[in-house]
């Protein structure tokens, strides 16, 4: 008996399934979807969402376009900075609903017309410069966090005020009133050689919260 395909042939592809059609262009196979955006505006936000029956393609450019653009747009206030990256998680939760949908195939009466065109992939879009946005904010707060630490203090000496109320904290190569060997809360904790103490006083809304005492030795000759 002759074979229908040749074997040098592939199988041929099974039918589209057209139980749904894109709303956008009438091809198949399509699924019901749904994609967000967020936009912040300091005291205000916008929550956007487009929620439809789309094609790969179409959904795909839907996909791309809205979060591209909360990249740039979303975080811009304390609220919408906390909101943005749960819709961009959302959207790719959605983004899986494209990867189990085929090509899209025009409908057999010529009624579709031609899907959007999904565009470039997001990292190679300029608005992938929105995730530096959170990146350069969380990366501040740590630096501000470490840096404001008592203890990167200890080896650098101190400069007192004309008046002796303020005191700069500088390299011990310059002219000096000592070097902080210690940080403590008790002055009576410093080392037998402490020369002096510094006292530093934290306060919040006019009211102290907290002392850090600087344990002082001579500074290095």
């Amino acid at each position: 008996m002759t074979d229908l395909f040749p074997s040098n042939l592939s199988t041929p592809l099974p039918p589209p399934d057209r139980t749904f059609r894109c709303q956008n262009c009438g091809c198949s196979p399509a699924a019901e979807m749904t994609f967000r955006g967020h936009r912040g505006m300091i005291v205000v936000m916008q929550f956007l969402k487009e929620r439809g029956t789309y094609c790969r393609s179409c959904g795909l450019a839907i996909f791309r376009t809205m979060t591209s653009r909360t990249l740039v747009q979303g975080w811009w206030g304390w609220a919408s900075f906390l909101i943005t990256p749960f819709i961009l998680l959302m959207n790719l939760f959605g983004r899986r609903k494209l990867n189990r949908l085929t090509d899209p195939v025009p409908a057999p009466d010529g009624s579709s017309g031609m899907p959007w065109n999904p565009g470039k992939p997001i990292y190679q879009r300029a608005t992938i410069v929105g995730l530096l946005i959170p990146l350069a904010l969380v990366g501040a707060i740590v630096f501000a966090v470490v840096a404001s630490d008592p203890e990167n203090q200890i080896g650098r000496c101190v400069v007192a005020s004309a008046g002796g109320s303020e005191v700069e904290f500088v390299d011990c190569s310059q002219p000096n009133e000592g070097m902080v060997t210690k940080v403590v809360d008790d002055e009576d904790l410093c080392p037998s050689d402490t020369i002096g103490v510094v006292e530093e006083t934290h306060t919040r809304r006019g009211r102290t919260t907290s002392v850090d005492i600087y344990c002082l030795a001579p500074g290095p000759a």
